[in-house]
């Protein structure tokens, strides 16, 4: 008989809600605001779901929060919320949510392998298990945006500039320098943080997701499996192991 549930990652900038079918996503919306009414119209087509999982970086409203927890198995993730992997991180109680979620996710489609998730959204961010279950931690660093962002905010006369794929080494005027720098710096950055990571762990299997992997991924040396809802997918496995 399948399961249903139901999975919210409520983020910085956008929120997804999800329902996952057993292992897989049947279903996906993004807000960039939210409310209980959206839910509510999200979920009707869907009466067979008995679980919830949320994970938010944000304040949660209150009647979301009562009416996930009257009307489902519910569990807001927390770093109390028991997880299918051992988290060995220095201090639980301050490691973001998406991070374990994109971790627990990476693992499931490869487990038993060291594997390594890169999500690419306002924080670079690097999150590696072992082939052991074992989550170690990683590291972050700014994203693109905050780098553009901060050239601009930080400097008298650097304008913030637009970017996307299109990048040459070498920049002819301001903006395109800013582009080279910014775009080509952080793609070596990704790069060489994955060459270290391979020569400390061998049969490392990479994934990368986020809002801004497409401007990271035709660029990374490595094979790499593209996937953008590694933390839904992680967080549905925590569901399923607290069920």
């Amino acid at each position: 008989m399948n399961t249903y549930r139901l999975i919210i990652d409520f983020g910085n900038t956008f929120h997804k809600v999800a329902v996952f079918k057993d292992s897989s996503i049947i279903d996906i919306e993004k807000y960039e605001n939210i409310s209980l009414n959206q839910i509510k119209s999200f979920v009707t087509k869907y009466p067979e779901i008995k679980s919830c999982i949320l994970s938010s970086v944000i304040e949660t409203q209150k009647d979301i929060l009562n009416w996930l927890k009257d009307e489902y198995f519910f569990i807001e993730l927390s770093h109390y919320t028991p997880i299918p992997i051992t988290n060995k991180y220095g201090s639980p109680d301050t490691l973001g949510k998406d991070r374990l979620a994109a971790a627990i996710g990476a693992y499931s489609i490869a487990p038993n392998q060291n594997v390594l998730s890169i999500d690419t959204g306002t924080a670079i961010k690097f999150d590696f298990v072992t082939k052991e279950g074992e989550y170690l931690g990683g590291s972050i660093s700014p994203g693109l945006y905050l780098r553009f962002k901060a050239l601009h905010t930080f400097t008298a006369k650097l304008p913030l500039v637009d970017y996307n794929n299109v990048h040459e080494l070498i920049g002819d005027n301001t903006q395109t320098s800013i582009l080279s720098g910014v775009m080509n710096g952080a793609i070596a950055e990704v790069n060489t943080f994955i060459d270290n990571y391979k020569l400390r762990y061998s049969d490392l299997k990479i994934f990368i997701s986020g809002g801004e992997s497409i401007y990271f991924e035709r660029y990374i040396k490595s094979h790499i499996f593209a996937d953008s809802n590694l933390v839904l997918i992680g967080l549905n496995e925590i569901l399923i192991f607290n069920e």
